[in-house]
């Protein structure tokens, strides 16, 4: 546990395999997120940020989530937009 949130790091196994493949490296679901490496703390503050992003638009976080990254790709998605700028402001 850490910040309030489950972290769970997966340095083998399926979903480190999955992570990596796609080239990611965490996933936020609420408020557990799950890392392919150790999180740095940027790494960290932008995962929060997806936290929040949950708390604030609840049960519809993930479908409006593929639906922006459908219409913007992963670099403009709205949510990652916003999770990379406030991780950068709260260094």
């Amino acid at each position: 546990m850490r910040d309030g949130c489950f972290l769970y790091v997966s340095d083998r196994g399926l979903a480190r395999w999955i992570l990596t493949r796609r080239g990611y490296v965490a996933i936020t679901f609420g408020h557990v997120i799950v890392f392919a490496i150790e999180p740095t703390p940027l790494l960290w503050r932008h995962e929060l940020v997806h936290v929040e992003q949950y708390e604030r638009y609840g049960l519809a976080f993930l479908p409006l989530y593929l639906l922006l990254y459908a219409r913007h790709g992963y670099s403009a998605h709205p949510f990652e937009r916003e999770a990379v700028i406030r991780s950068r402001l709260e260094t």
